[in-house]
């Protein structure tokens, strides 16, 4: 069961390169490439995609830690649970609302579905 815990890493890590990468590349799956600096609205949108990108990073060497040392996993899974099933659920409005690219809705929103799903897996079956 511990392999949860680094596909949760690996997830994470994989999420925070793309990010970042898609500020400079389009490529399957990513988010939009950034605009040219004056067209970039709202102005601070930049902000939030390194701060996440940042956090994506964060969450992947928590994960990692975990792996190590398992007999601390439960209080941080179950953040790291709440926090994936919200990213689906704000991606999943952000799609259907607001015209969220499907590729990005696929890449963010069904990949912290899956990695919640298998977080819920992990903290029932221990």
């Amino acid at each position: 069961m511990k392999i949860v815990l680094l596909i949760g890493a690996l997830v994470n890590a994989i999420g925070g390169i793309s990010i970042l990468l898609s500020m400079y590349a389009a490529y399957p799956l990513s988010f939009p490439k950034l605009p040219a600096k004056d067209d970039i609205r709202p102005d601070d949108y930049i902000l939030y995609r390194l701060f996440t990108a940042g956090t994506a990073f964060c969450f992947a060497s928590m994960y990692l830690y975990l792996y190590f040392r398992p007999e601390f996993a439960f209080p941080f899974l179950l953040f790291g649970m709440a926090l994936k099933y919200w990213a689906f659920a704000a991606s999943l409005v952000a799609w259907r609302k607001f015209r969220l690219p499907h590729p990005v809705f696929l890449n963010f929103g069904i990949m912290n579905l899956f990695v919640a799903v298998l977080f819920s897996g992990y903290l029932l079956l221990r």
